[in-house]
This record gives structure tokens, C-alpha cells and sequence, in this order.
């Protein structure tokens, strides 16, 4: 990933000021054309409070909500007596989530980074309000779509005002912030989600969310100030609208909505000559195609430059974190169902064996931060996720054989410390390679394909480990009598597996791991093909640009 012909410009330290040592503020933010005034004495520091807000009203609620509706759709399906649309409770907000990501980059450069963010806890606010009192799954599904499109400002916003607001040298370490955060709320969401559905009823799983949309809403339009500037061109609101890429924007959500659709459709279809998915991804091609003619010829201010695209370091950073984010989310989800089917264990014993995954992501995020904050360096890190995924997926591909140990089960530490790692020294590595006015696009187009990453895993994973278990379970079932409707439920029915008897049960467990091992397979060969991304595209030149950030 050699540096870019035209580094970047030294960031100067009330270009970016710390949280904690603060300049004067006020609430105007710079649009193009504006320039920072630097004459500005230091005040008294900024409360601490502020980053605790932005991280739990942003970070952490837009994380736990997925897992949250993770652990509550089987009860909102079922209310509705529509089982098969459940999945679309997840489905749509992730879509909704990837197609609004890249947009707020530039919709935060028009109308600056504090109005963006409140917009998008107005909008995930209104999307859980919608979702907890819809009287049909459509209007719980609008909900979600709704609430998705907020929730994906809600993250990027919080680390982009972060790169406005701290030295570069600390940027990394309040980056392991956001990951620790968010992966906390990712962990807590479903036990909570499961824990008021159960108590309060589902529709409460949503409402609750509301109160603290509206609580981030009013603490960041309170406390959120954010460097004082000269503004030496002021525009009309009608002049920012018009610089909006409305068409652009479109057919950019379009392609990716489609496209992510289709490997779902395809995943779940019969055969893969079906005409729903095939035209799904063949629109969806079109539309993408049709986004980059605009963006080419027709946008005076593209929603999302091509050049971006083109440009070599940055696609990695991008290529790399969607092969990592998928990989590990297809971990996270087959955990607990692995647990569930070869130990017997309940949902909530499953969902403990998560932690260190958690735990590695963790300490992946932190000690990546304090790294970089020493070296000034990404390279190693960036490197060094992609071989903590490859040692931690074979070892789960060659010994979890359906009587995982205890010690075994902490395998999954490593997936969590490659996520963890390469997060924080991507969004390094992204910010080394554009100019500043194009960081918060193109630190948005991270988030995006970290979105993108985590859909197409789940899909084709999803996808392996059902060809896999149902090949599996079916062959060491076949001469069993019955054998042929007992691999149907168990295919269906997790709880139907305990109600085995020991001989009939190791023997769908084993045909189960086919399914586990193809899952761990993807795994495996999307963080070998990150680590060969980093190994030939990253390069030491890159720390030059990283150091000439941070001693600005």
C-alpha cells in the first residue's frame, strides 16, 4: 500500500484538538471554503463527558441493537405468525446500514460533522419507536430500515469527530475506544434484548432504545463544540442543498443494496439459476456502473469520488477490513449454535464462550492504539491481524471436532485480536493516505465495506454451512431407521437435537462439523487473503506519512 504521490498536509495541532486540551469553540462547523482560525487561546478543557457520550450514544447502541434483534426475532416472528420474514428484522437494517454509509461523509463536509450526528439519533430514534409499535412485520421491517440508516452515521461520525478533535498520535488509541465499545455492545445486546422480551415483552426491546437516542441528542447538540472557524464563504441553505449528489446517492445505495441482496438470494435459493437473485445482482451491477458514469461526468461535487476507488492504498485498507469483518462475523455467529448443538448447552451458556473473542478484539484494538501511538507505524499491525486470523480459524478448522474443551474454546480469542487489530490501524492507515478534506468520505467508505464485509460473510458462510451440515447430517444418518426425517429436524429444530438419544445424536453432531468446518473454512481463506493484501500492498514507506501527521 505505497503512500500516495501528494501526502497529505501536516495536521497542526488546532487543526486537531485534543479533547482534552481544549481551544475556543463554538457550534459553526467549516464548509468547503472555510479555513480554521488558528489565533484562538487555550480555555478551560472540554469535560471527559463528552467522548463517554459520543461513544455510548453512538458506538455502543448502534452495535448492541443487531445483536439485540438477534436474540428477539424468533418472539416478534412468531407474534406475527411470519417465521420466514424474521430474518429480515437483521436483513433490513444492515442493508439499510451499508447503503447510507458512504453518503454521510459528504453530507457531514456540507453541513458539518455535529448536525449529521444529530440527525442520524433522530432517525435511529424514530426507527425504534416505529419498529416497537408496528401492528405488521412490514412496518416492524420499515422500522428497522429506518432505524439502520441511522444507526450507520451513528459510528462513523463519532470516529470521524474524533480525527477532528484529537492529535493523529492519539487517534489510534481513541479508535481502540470505539472498537471496545462497540464490541461491548455487540456482547450485551443480545442477553438484554433477551432478558426485557422476556420480562417486559419485545416491543420493549425497542422502546427502550428511545429514551437514550434522545438523551445522546440532547447532550451532544449541548456539549458537542467544535472548533471555531473564519468562514470566509457563507452559503445558503438552498446552496448546501444543491451541492447534494442525489443521483449519485442513489444509484450508489441501489448497487449496494441489490448486490448484498443478492448472495442472501442466492444463498437460499434452490438453484442457482433462479431469476430473483440473478436479477437482483444484474440490476444491481447496472446501477453501478450507472453510479460511477455520474460520478464521472455528471457530479460537480461526486457523493463518493472515484479516485478514492482507484487509488491503490485505500482500496486495501478497504479490501482488508471487509475480509476480516466477514470473517470474523461469521465466528461470532457460529459459536453459540456450535456450543448449543455438540455440548447441549443453552443459548445463554452458548453465548459466554463469546467473551474471549470479545476480550481479543479488545486487546486488540488497545494495544494496536498504543503501538501506533509509540511507532507511528501500521504496517505490523495491519500484517499481523491477518496472521492472528489464520492461526486462530485452522486451529478451530483441526480441533474443534464436537468435544471442544475449555482451553480449546479460547481459540476464538485470536479472531477477536485480528478484527480488533486491523480496525484500529486501518483507520490510521486511511487517514495517512487522503488529504483531510477527504478523510471523513473516505474514513466512511471504511465503515462501508466493514458493513459490506459483514453481509456478504454472513451470506456465503451461511450459505457453506448449510450445503456442509446438510450433506453431513444426512450421509452419517443414512441406514439409521427414520433417518431421513430425523436429519430433516434436526436440520430445522436445534432443540429437537438435545431431545437425541447419545448414539443418534454424536452422530448428527458429526455431520453438523461438516458444516462448522466449511464455515471455519471461509474464515480461513478470507484472513489469508487479507494477510496477502497486507504483505504485497503495505508498505514501511507508509509510516513516513503517518510520523509527518503526528509531529505536526
Amino acid at each position: 500500500m505505497a503512500t500516495t504521490s501528494n501526502p497529505p498536509p501536516a495536521t497542526t495541532a488546532t487543526e486537531r484538538t485534543s479533547l482534552l486540551e481544549n481551544t475556543q469553540r463554538d457550534d459553526d462547523e467549516s464548509t468547503l471554503g472555510e479555513t480554521p482560525d488558528t489565533s484562538d487561546p487555550p480555555r478551560a478543557p472540554t469535560s471527559f463527558g463528552v467522548l463517554a457520550v459520543l461513544l455510548i450514544g453512538g458506538a455502543f447502541i448502534s452495535n448492541s441493537d443487531g445483536s439485540l434483534v438477534l436474540a428477539t426475532y424468533g418472539n416478534i416472528s412468531s407474534h406475527f405468525n411470519d417465521f420466514e420474514s424474521g430474518r429480515w428484522l437483521l436483513t433490513s437494517a444492515m442493508l439499510a446500514s451499508c447503503a447510507a454509509q458512504p453518503i454521510y461523509g459528504k453530507l457531514s463536509n456540507i453541513y458539518g460533522r455535529k448536525v449529521i450526528l444529530l440527525l442520524n439519533y433522530v432517525l435511529f430514534g424514530l426507527g425504534s419507536a416505529i419498529s416497537g409499535s408496528g401492528q405488521s412485520m412490514g412496518q416492524i421491517i420499515f422500522g428497522r430500515v429506518v432505524g439502520g440508516t441511522g444507526a450507520a452515521g451513528m459510528v462513523s461520525m463519532v470516529s470521524i469527530l474524533i480525527s477532528d478533535l484529537v492529535p493523529m498520535k492519539e487517534v489510534a488509541t481513541y479508535r481502540s475506544y470505539v472498537n471496545v465499545i462497540s464490541t461491548t455492545g455487540r456482547s450485551i445486546g443480545g442477553p438484554l434484548g433477551g432478558y426485557i422480551a422476556q420480562n417486559f415483552g419485545w416491543r420493549w426491546s425497542f422502546y427502550f432504545q428511545c429514551p437514550i437516542a434522545l438523551l445522546a441528542f440532547v447532550l451532544v447538540a449541548w456539549q458537542l463544540k467544535l472548533p471555531k472557524t473564519n468562514t470566509h464563504v457563507k452559503q445558503s441553505h438552498w446552496e448546501k442543498f444543491s451541492r447534494i449528489d442525489f443521483l449519485g446517492s442513489l444509484f450508489l445505495s441501489l448497487s449496494i443494496v441489490l448486490i448484498l441482496l443478492s448472495l442472501d438470494l442466492f444463498a437460499k435459493a434452490k438453484y442457482l439459476s433462479d431469476a430473483v437473485p440473478i436479477a437482483s445482482i444484474s440490476i444491481g451491477l447496472a446501477s453501478l456502473i450507472t453510479f460511477c458514469l455520474i460520478e464521472k461526468y455528471q457530479a460537480s461535487e461526486p457523493i463518493f469520488p472515484l479516485k478514492l476507488l482507484v487509488q491503490r492504498d485505500v482500496v486495501s485498507c478497504y479490501a482488508i477490513l471487509a475480509l476480516q469483518s466477514g470473517a470474523q462475523l461469521t465466528l461470532m455467529s457460529t459459536i453459540p449454535l456450535y456450543f448449543q448443538i455438540t455440548l447441549r448447552a443453552t443459548p445463554g451458556k452458548a453465548g459466554l464462550y463469546l467473551i474471549s473473542a470479545v476480550l481479543g478484539n479488545t486487546f486488540g484494538g488497545i494495544l494496536t492504539g498504543i503501538y501506533i501511538k509509540r511507532s507511528a507505524k501500521y504496517l505490523l499491525p495491519t500484517i499481523l491481524s491477518g496472521v492472528f486470523g489464520c492461526i486462530t480459524y485452522t486451529l478451530l478448522i483441526i480441533r474443534w471436532n464436537g468435544h471442544t474443551s475449555f482451553p480449546e474454546s479460547l481459540y476464538v480469542f485470536g479472531g477477536g485480536l485480528a478484527l480488533g487489530t486491523s480496525y484500529s490501524a486501518l483507520f490510521i492507515a486511511v487517514a495517512a493516505c487522503v488529504s483531510e478534506e477527504e478523510f471523513a468520505i473516505a474514513g466512511s467508505g471504511l465503515y462501508m465495506f466493514s458493513s459490506i464485509g459483514t453481509v456478504a460473510g454472513i451470506s456465503i458462510s451461511g450459505a457453506l454451512f448449510k450445503w456442509g451440515a446438510g450433506k453431513g447430517v444426512n450421509f452419517h444418518l443414512k441406514g439409521v431407521k427414520n433417518g431421513l426425517q430425523i436429519a430433516n429436524r434436526a436440520l430445522e429444530d436445534i432443540e429437537y437435537i438435545n431431545t437425541l438419544s447419545e448414539k443418534i445424536h454424536r452422530l448428527v453432531v458429526s455431520g453438523y462439523l461438516s458444516g462448522f468446518k466449511a464455515a471455519f473454512a471461509f474464515s480461513l481463506a478470507s484472513a489469508a487473503i487479507s494477510l496477502i493484501i497486507a504483505v504485497t500492498e503495505v508498505k514501511e514507506g507508509d509510516a513516513a506519512s503517518t510520523t509527518s501527521l503526528i509531529e505536526a
